[in-house]
């Protein structure tokens, strides 16, 4: 199996807009049947066309995203493939195509028709006029997994961004995987974009007070998920992801978390499916005990008796499969038993 994830590369498209922007027509974007969400400029219809911002829709495909203000391009580029579009023009280099539009700039973002450059990176796109969705389709067939990236971010009543969010998770291929794929891929959708909704709920009263009494010195919040390559075989799919949350101090929390999956069941697995504990043992004094290991070998990374630390902390513990007969031990938040400068502590273990 083809062990393959997309890269997303985010690039914020500002510029004078010569053309109005035109309210929110409602208009959905699905790709493999995943919905992207746009936090600025939506997709609209313009003289005939739809129009879609390229930050959100190329970027779930795949596709790299770079500005070029001096030139007011946009460069494109996947595996190895690139294409260049111009504001204002219909010409797409690149591709034997045209546009059936010029690319345009409204709202603040780059506004393209999507087929030409759908078809130029080898996915299909089709459009539903009664419920006013663009549907794109890659081809996974090779796939295990590919990579999603939800986008929301909090705007006060004047536009202004006051926290930015942005999460990447993995979602599994049922044609690889199996079908209980499907299972696990809501779970882990539902867990990572459930995350960045309810912080943004949560923090939208205190954001807003702030971002008010500090004035020009506010710095936008930042809400961040992302996650490292995923392991997987016949029965197990784990990766390891990790938040980084900025409120505006000299630097932000690092947090993390290790998501294991049965693929046989949809299910979640548990320490004890890969580790044999000693009569008495409970996976978070499995844990622990790692660390302690640990902070024995080499103590200098450490806080002063991080393991009476760790005892007393009510620390959070996680583990996730790296390889065949490996997984790694890590405490959730940076900081806790060692400087925040080390990161959050990770210690492999072997799988007996």
């Amino acid at each position: 199996m083809k062990r393959k994830m997309m890269a997303l590369a985010c690039v914020a498209m500002m510029g004078a807009s010569a053309v109005p922007a035109f309210a929110a027509e409602n208009i959905k974007v699905l790709v493999n049947n995943y919905e992207v969400v746009f936090s600025g400029q939506q997709p609209i219809i313009v003289d005939g066309y739809t129009l879609v911002p390229v930050r959100g829709a190329l970027e779930a495909m795949g596709v790299q995203v770079v500005w070029n203000e001096k030139d007011q391009s946009v460069l494109l580029s996947k595996d190895g493939k690139e294409a260049k579009l111009v504001i204002g023009e219909k010409n797409f280099v690149g591709s034997k195509e045209q546009l059936e539009t010029p690319a345009q700039m409204i709202g603040g973002s780059t506004m393209i028709p999507l087929r030409a450059v759908v078809e130029c990176f080898e996915g299909k796109v089709a459009w539903n006029g009664e419920n006013k969705t663009v549907s794109i389709t890659m081809d996974e067939k090779e796939d295990a997994y590919s990579a999603v990236t939800y986008k929301k971010d909090l705007k006060d009543e004047n536009g202004k961004v006051l926290i930015t969010g942005t999460v990447k998770y993995p979602q599994l291929s049922t044609s690889v995987l199996g079908q209980k794929a499907a299972m696990i891929n809501e779970k882990i959708a539902a867990d990572a974009k459930g995350s960045l909704e309810n912080y943004l709920k949560d923090n939208q009263e205190a954001v807003t007070k702030s971002a008010k009494e500090l004035g020009s010195d506010f710095k936008t919040y930042d809400f961040t998920i992302g996650f490292e390559t995923p392991y997987y075989d016949d029965n197990t799919f784990s990766f390891y992801s990790t938040q980084y949350i900025y409120t505006g101090g000299a630097h932000g929390s690092s947090y993390a978390k290790g998501n294991t999956f049965d693929l046989k069941t949809g299910g979640e697995k548990k320490l004890a499916d890969f580790i044999a504990f000693e009569n008495g043992m409970t996976e978070e004094v499995y844990m622990k005990n790692a660390i302690k290991d640990d902070i024995k070998k080499d103590s200098s990374k450490y806080f002063e008796e991080a393991d009476k630390m760790l005892d007393d902390s009510s620390v959070t513990l996680g583990f996730f499969v790296k390889e065949k007969d490996k997984l790694v031990v890590f405490i959730s938040e940076a900081g806790v038993v060692s400087p925040y400068s080390s990161g959050i502590i990770r210690v492999e273990k072997p799988i007996k």
